[in-house]
C-alpha cells in the first residue's frame, strides 16, 4: 500500500474526511503508527536486523580518529549499535567488542581514563551517543582517516507533508503490515473522536 492508500483507508474505518481528520493528525498517527511497529520488529530481527528502506544511505557510518584520543561521538541517530570496527595502519579491519559498565566494574577498568594507554582499539563502551575506547588510537597502529566503522539499528523514515502529497511513498516495513497502520491511525481518531463525545455530553 502507498501512503495514499493508507491514508484513504485510514479516513474509512473511522468515516471521515480531510476536515474531520485533518492531513496533519493523521501524518502524525501513520508516523506514530510506523515507529511502534517498527520497535517491535526490531526486537524480533536478530539475525537481520532492521532498517528502512525509505533511508537514502544504510544504517553505518565512520569516525575519523585523532591522535591519542579514545572518546569519540556519533552523530548519527540510533537506537543501538550493533558492531563496531576499527582498520588498523595496514588497512585490516578489527572488531571492536562491547565492554558493559558490569564487566569494567568487575575488572576494575575506567575506559574514560585510558586515553594514557596507546594502541589498537579492542573494546568500546557505549554511553549514550559517546563511545570510550580501551586504547587511544595512533597513527603507528590504525588509520585515522575513517578508521572507526560503525553499524547501527534506527526507527523508521519519517514521513512528510511532500510524501503524502505525492502519494507514492510505500511505508519501509512489510507490506502485511500496511493495513495495521492505517488501523492503528484510524483507532487514534476513534479515541479522539470519543473523547470529545464525552465531553460534550458529560453532565
Amino acid at each position: 500500500m502507498t501512503i495514499a492508500d493508507i491514508n484513504t483507508k485510514a479516513r474509512s474505518l473511522v468515516d471521515a474526511d480531510t476536515t474531520s481528520y485533518t492531513a496533519a493528525n493523521l501524518l502524525i498517527d501513520v508516523n506514530t503508527a510506523i515507529e511502534t511497529l517498527v520497535s517491535k520488529i526490531i526486537q524480533v530481527c536478530k539475525n537481520f536486523p532492521y532498517d528502512d528502506e525509505n533511508f537514502a544511505n544504510i544504517a553505518e557510518g565512520t569516525i575519523l580518529l585523532e591522535e591519542g584520543v579514545s572518546k569519540y561521538t556519533i552523530t548519527d541517530k540510533f537506537l543501538d549499535i550493533l558492531e563496531i570496527k576499527v582498520k588498523d595502519n595496514n588497512g585490516k579491519w578489527h572488531f571492536v567488542d562491547p565492554y558493559s559498565l558490569a564487566e569494567a566494574q568487575r575488572d576494575g577498568v575506567v575506559l574514560e581514563t585510558y586515553e594514557a594507554s596507546a594502541g589498537l582499539p579492542s573494546k568500546y563502551r557505549a554511553v549514550g551517543r559517546t563511545i570510550y575506547l580501551n586504547y587511544a588510537p595512533t597513527s603507528s597502529s590504525v588509520t585515522l582517516t575513517a578508521g572507526l566503522m560503525f553499524r547501527y539499528t534506527r526507527t523508521s523514515y519519517q514521513i512528510t507533508s511532500d510524501d503524502v502529497t505525492t502519494g507514492t511513498l510505500v511505508p519501509g516495513l512489510a507490506s502485511p503490515w500496511h493495513i495495521t497502520i492505517a488501523r492503528m491511525a484510524a483507532l487514534e481518531q476513534a479515541r479522539s473522536i470519543k473523547k470529545t463525545v464525552w465531553l460534550l455530553y458529560t453532565p
